[in-house]
Parts: structure tokens; sequence; C-alpha cells
């Protein structure tokens, strides 16, 4: 017996087991033929123990243990007749289940590839020599996510997912502590989610004490109706979201107004140039911006970011005082704390709904709306602030499953498949 093959084959735990091995080598594969050492047998019909041989019969396994080229156990499966009722019948296999042609060790290492988030079911056929059939059969069989217990702090979004569902959003509950996906549901819609959420179990909703959301209004309907005793906060993230999008809005709609056009009652082509050009001041935090020398190409010089910040600030009143107060915003939403944030935000809420702009009275507007909310977000769990961040991280894994997901329209399938890719401990059904 070849101890180094046993060893190859990953069949140590039969080696006792094992009569003879013999490898044979083609171009398409590596064939093992394989015999177990004759032993006393228990007949499923009557229950005699029996040694008479009887016959062999051939299986093929496919037991991928090396991923360069295709291995198969040419099994010599012994028969035996039982002498008490006649009956003919097979060696327990300990490589495979009846009538597979798979072993059992392919299989766990299939599911152990799958782990992996960028891999996917084609990607894992090749790798083990299998179709990619097989490797969906055996990943339904045995991947059965169930919905983790909820925790006491929630972070609630939506990924994309109309190309593999006939909703376009999905909703994904996630573990703001453990880091953890909880669930994943096909929709976002509120009546689905309020019949979801009214069947958890009221122990388990009396844990939880606060949400993260964006600004879906249903979002907050729902918990509102089904987790009275919860905090709703929302994710600092989309608030300043919103807040550059107004003044993106804001710097192009001055930009536009010195596009170079000589029979307009006015045009500057350096200001369209500067705003165009160095539209991220507005946008980026001034203390990530190059502290060094900036090339302005149009003059052919250098200038600090200071002396282009003020050329862009002087250029229009609207643009310079929806600036100023932007920034104060954003120091506002780094540095304030819950237990003192309340004048702050109020002065706030009074500027932005007084501000010449309308984009930015309209803010002002969502600030208000979402006051208790926006408050509620400055808590802090574990000495991290209530934000929607660790979630966001997981979406770009989600997109990844999904776009390698090649159109799954089953979504009970991609969902198992992102629990037990991005999750790692989901178990495995033995059975």
């Amino acid at each position: 017996m070849n101890d180094d093959t046993i060893k190859l084959l990953n069949l140590e735990h039969i080696e006792h087991l094992i009569e003879s091995i013999e490898t044979v080598s083609s171009h398409q594969m590596i064939a093992l033929h394989l015999r177990l050492l004759k032993s006393p047998q228990t007949c499923p019909s009557c229950s005699h123990i029996t040694e008479r041989f009887h016959s062999y019969r051939m299986r093929q396994i496919t037991h991928s243990v090396l991923l360069d080229k295709k291995y198969a156990l040419i099994y010599h499966a012994r028969r035996y007749k039982c002498l008490l009722c006649g009956k003919v019948f097979y060696e327990h296999n300990p490589f495979s289940l009846k009538y597979e042609s798979i072993s059992t060790y392919t299989k766990f290492s299939i599911l152990e590839y799958l782990k992996d988030y960028t891999h996917t079911f084609t990607s894992a056929a090749h790798t083990y020599f299998v179709s990619k059939q097989t490797v969906i059969d055996i990943f339904d069989h045995f991947v059965d996510a169930k919905r983790r217990s909820l925790p006491e702090v929630i972070c609630m979004d939506e990924f994309y997912t109309s190309k593999v569902s006939k909703y376009k959003y999905a909703c994904v509950l996630f573990d703001f502590k453990y880091q953890k996906l909880i669930d994943i549901y096909p929709t976002r819609h509120k009546n689905y989610l309020i019949k979801v959420f009214s069947r958890f179990p009221i122990s388990e909703k009396m844990r939880v004490k606060a949400f993260v959301i964006d600004m879906w209004p249903s979002y907050k309907e729902v918990i509102e109706l089904t987790f009275p005793h919860a905090l709703i906060a929302v994710d600092s993230f989309h608030i300043i979201r919103n807040l550059n999008d107004a003044i993106r809005h804001i710097r192009i709609e001055v930009m536009n107004r010195y596009r170079l056009n000589k029979s307009a009652p006015e045009h500057d082509d350096m200001y369209y140039y500067m705003l165009k050009k160095f539209h991220y001041f507005f946008l980026k935090n001034y203390e990530d911006i190059h502290d060094g020398k900036i090339p302005v190409q149009k003059l052919n010089t250098y200038w600090h970011k200071s002396t282009i910040l003020d050329y862009l600030l002087s250029i229009d009143d609207t643009l310079k005082s929806a600036y100023r107060l932007k920034e104060r915003y954003r120091e506002f939403n780094l540095t304030a704390d819950y237990d003192t944030c309340d004048d702050e935000l109020n002065e706030l809420i009074r500027l932005f709904k007084n501000h010449d702009h309308h984009l930015f009275r309209d803010f002002g507007k969502t600030l208000q709306k979402w006051k208790k909310e926006i408050k509620n977000s400055f808590i802090k769990v574990n000495h991290r602030r209530l934000s929607n961040g660790p979630i966001e991280g997981v979406n770009n894994r989600i997109k990844t499953v999904i776009k390698s997901a090649n159109g799954i329209k089953n979504f009970y399938r991609l969902r198992n498949r992102m629990l037990y890719s991005i999750n790692k401990d989901v178990p495995i059904k033995l059975k």
C-alpha cells in the first residue's frame, strides 16, 4: 500500500479499510482503481451477517483532490449475497452516497470554495471537474441559511436587483455590532416588510434598541409600526450626499452662466474654466486637498489651494454663502454630540431654510423632517457612532455576488449564496 497515495487522496481516515490502489494516468484524467478489504456485511433485507462474495461492479466517482487534472476513483464495489434470504447487495461505500458519482470529499471542497464571494458556480465547476448544475445541486442541498437572531442595533439598507429578481431593490438587514448579515428580503416594499417584521418573535423585537436607515420614508413607517420601542437613526452619509448634490447643482448653475458665448450679456471663460476644473473643491474636504502647488494651466502658473478657493468663492455670492454653510454643517456632522447638538442643529435648519437658493431651502426642509433621526445618529454604541458605514462595504461584496450570478432568477438561491459567502459561518446541512 502506497502511503503517499493515501495521503494525496485524503483517505487516511479509511486507510485501514483499503485493500489495494492502482494508478492509471491518461491525458484526460488520473484513474485510481481501488478495492476495499473483504469484511462481514449486514443484509439490508433480513439483517443477517454474511461474508459470501458475489461479484464486483465498477463505479467511477469524481474525487477532485488536486486541481490540475481530473481525478476519478474507479471503485471496484464488492457485492455480497445473503445466505439466509438470497439478496445480493453492495458493501458499505465510504466514498459517496448511493447512486452518486461524486465523492463526499469533493462536495465539501466545492462548498468550501464557494465561501469566497468572488467565486462562481461556473468557476467551481471548472475547478472541480464537474458540471455547473452539479455545483448548483450541491449548494442547494447543503446550504439553507437561516435568519440570524435580531441584535441590539440593525443597519437597514437596499441594493439593486432588477436583473436577478422581479423587484427593483432588495432589502438587507445587517448587525451593526458583529458585522454580519441578518437576512435579505426580495423587496423593500412597505407592506411586504410589515408582514415579515410582524412575524418576528416579541422577545427578539424587544432586544432591538435602534435601526440605522437612509432617508427612505417607508423604512421609517415600517419600523415605527413594527418596532415601536426602537430608536431610528438616519445615516449621516446620506445627509451629506444630499447636501453635496445641492451645492454641486449650484456650482454648475453658476458655471454655466459663464460658458463662453460672446452673444450672451455676460461671459467669462476664466470663471467657467476654474469652476469646472476645480469642481472637487466644493465636495472634497478642504484638508484632504493637496497642500502644495496646484497647476492652473490656463494661466500657465501654480496656485496654493487657499488662493484657488478664494478665487472660486469670489465668483458668486450665492455660491460663496452656500459653500460656507455646507462647511458649517460638515463641521457639525463631524463634531456634534447627542446631548448638546440641539441648538446648533436648530440654527442650521434656520439658516438653510432662509438661504437664497431654493435647493438649500429644500435641504433645510429635509433637515427639519428628519431632525429627530439626525440627532439619534450621534448616539454611540461601543464607542462607534450609529451609521450604515459597515453595511456599505458589505454592499460592494453583494454587488460582486450579483454580478457573478449571471442571471440567477431564483432569489432564494441568491440570498443563500450571499449569506453563505459573506457571513462565512453559515452551517451546512449534513443530511
